[in-house]
């Protein structure tokens, strides 16, 4: 995997970064949600991953990642024609996360098309049960610890080889790296898919903004159903500079930046979907439940 990666957090007058912190690793899970309980065949996955430093982390989506892989990988083959084709095979997660575990602050990026809000978030606390029982995971000694978090029972696997208090999704607190997470009824899961330590000349660096001006949820979620209801009218006013609330900050999360891809390369650009992977569009069935 390429080292290129950058995640800055910026808000778009230039403001400046309070406690940041040098991301040293990330992890990565294959996430599963069953959304829509009267079609538990059809559900949700996404590749996700944890960047982490001592005291922060961030988690997010890597679909977008994969996505540039692919046509970076085509546009670099002696045979291409013009034509990318991109696999689809996921569905990326709206919401990401910034924790900041020294002042137990927690930061919520939503996403509406290619835009990203900021939110404000109430810090999420888990009172965790560790058990005795182990298991090897990814060639780590894992131990076993319970909660309840958002309206369901989790059952975790964390490694104290990994010494970083945090995991999947909200789920932080124990004594080292979360690498599985499932709940009771197998509806949310986090599988772990690899960890990358990142090398000493790879700048990476994960804070909040000083004085940031937040967005509203509610304005952000009016937002997304114009999206969802008509992508192009959306971005030609998006374009126009006519949107409701302002963009008030933005992670640019890439291993691969579409800034080595050269558009004059590239005639089309198909996505073709999974054959296997046929979510439903219902959700009946959140995250988190209603207690």
């Amino acid at each position: 995997m390429k080292r290129n990666l950058f995640i800055v957090l910026m808000l778009l007058t230039g403001i400046t970064v309070k406690a940041q912190e040098k991301a040293i690793a990330k992890v990565h899970y294959l996430f599963k949600h069953v959304n829509d309980t009267t079609q538990r065949d059809k559900y949700r996955r996404d590749e996700v991953v944890t960047y982490l430093s001592p005291q922060t982390s961030y988690y997010t989506s890597y679909s977008s990642t994969r996505t540039k892989e692919q046509s970076a990988q085509q546009m670099d083959a002696l045979n291409f024609d013009g034509h990318v084709i991109v696999s689809k095979s996921t569905s990326g997660i709206r919401e990401s996360y910034l924790l900041e575990s020294s002042k137990s602050n927690m930061i919520e990026v939503k996403r509406v098309a290619s835009d990203e809000f900021l939110l404000d978030a109430v810090y999420p606390k888990q009172d965790w049960d560790i058990h005795d029982d182990t298991k090897v995971i990814g060639g780590y000694t894992c131990q076993k610890a319970t909660t309840t978090f958002g309206g369901r029972h989790y059952t975790t696997w964390f490694t104290t080889d990994l010494p970083f208090s945090f995991g999947p999704w909200k789920l932080h607190g124990l004594p080292g790296l979360i690498l599985e997470a499932r709940d009771d009824k197998s509806e949310v899961e986090f599988e772990y898919s690899g960890f990358d330590k990142l090398a000493d000349s790879v700048q990476i660096t994960i804070g909040a903004p000083v004085d940031v001006i937040l967005s509203a949820p509610e304005e952000v979620e009016k937002l997304y159903k114009a999206f969802k209801t008509n992508p192009k009218a959306y971005m030609q006013t998006k374009s126009g500079g006519s949107s409701s609330i302002k963009k008030s900050g933005v992670f640019v999360t890439s291993d691969v930046p579409f800034s080595t891809i050269d558009p004059n390369k590239i005639i089309s650009i198909s996505i073709k979907n999974d054959d296997n992977y046929k979510p439903s569009s219902v959700t009946n069935n959140p995250l988190e439940l209603k207690p």
